[in-house]
């Protein structure tokens, strides 16, 4: 029942809860395994779940006209392999006109038997509540599944100028967006990175908590005076890219945490499981 009501469940809750019903104290293995189980009944496995998969993309494509492109893998003549997909809906384009002209970016990992990687545009309105605009399951984090996600945010949800895009320092990321003709450059986007990201980067590198908070704390300040009293180098990468006082107002304060990383990629990806529940019970429901 718990499995059932929340599928994300931690093991370690599910073992707890066996011992104090039961007082049997069983093994992480087992209540693992067990949970696989009731998560087959309930949704079905791995390989049926997989099967289901065109039959959900195409309820998707019927109910979300144009906002819904999946590309197969190439195979043999009489089968299909799914490569990547991407899909938004509606609602969230409309929402975004009226958002603050800014994106955050990220990938995260699927666990499962077959893989892949989340892609996600988050935006932000002027309360700083998070809205999940785009997303798109892809084969992994390269430079021609972001070229692909990209494309198709900017083709069908955001097509404004002067959008500030926000991302890790991820090289595929940082390539498309910098590709020659890309509409991702100046003046038709801009780009910043991540503070949290910039700052773990950093303590790789110097390992100092100290000068850790230093930089931080730059990325913060809004003016240059401010800024040459707090740190005077970071001068390999351009200011406007993480500093606030050279953004020409762009970021809206939004500069790290990145929304769309740990621990704030938790409750997109619990919409992600919501929705995907919601959609496969409702084409369940009418037979399809």
């Amino acid at each position: 029942m718990m499995v059932k009501f929340d599928i994300t469940i931690n093991i370690k809750v599910l073992r707890g809860s066996v011992e104090n019903h039961f007082g049997y104290k069983a093994s992480y293995k087992k209540v693992w395994l067990a949970k696989q189980r009731v998560i087959a009944r309930i949704y079905g496995d791995w390989e049926e779940s997989d099967n289901e998969l065109p039959r959900w993309l195409f309820t998707m494509q019927m109910y979300l006209p144009g906002k819904i492109y999946f590309k197969p893998w190439p195979g043999s003549a009489d089968t299909v392999m799914f490569h990547r997909v991407f899909w938004t809906f509606s609602p969230c384009v409309e929402a975004f006109k009226h958002y603050k002209p800014l994106l955050s970016i990220d990938g995260t990992h699927l666990y499962g038997k077959y893989g892949g990687t989340l892609l996600m545009a988050i935006a932000q309105d002027g309360n700083a509540n998070i809205l999940p605009i785009a997303f798109a399951v892809v084969e992994g984090e390269t430079k021609e599944a972001w070229a692909s996600f990209l494309s198709y945010l900017r083709e069908h949800v955001t097509p404004q100028p002067g959008i500030l895009v926000i991302s890790d320092r991820h090289k595929s990321i940082d390539g498309t967006l910098n590709t020659e003709g890309s509409l991702w450059k100046p003046p038709h986007a801009f780009q910043a990175f991540c503070t949290r990201h910039i700052a773990s980067n950093f303590m790789i590198h110097f390992k100092n908590k100290d000068l850790k908070k230093v930089l931080i704390n730059a990325a913060y300040l809004k003016s240059q005076h401010e800024l040459a009293y707090y740190f005077g180098r970071l001068e390999e990468m351009p200011r406007s890219q993480w500093a606030q006082y050279a953004d020409e107002g762009r970021q809206f304060d939004h500069t790290s945490p990145n929304p769309s990383s740990p621990p704030y990629n938790r409750p997109v990806i619990q919409l992600g499981t919501i929705i995907v529940k919601s959609i496969m019970s409702w084409v369940s429901n009418m037979g399809w």
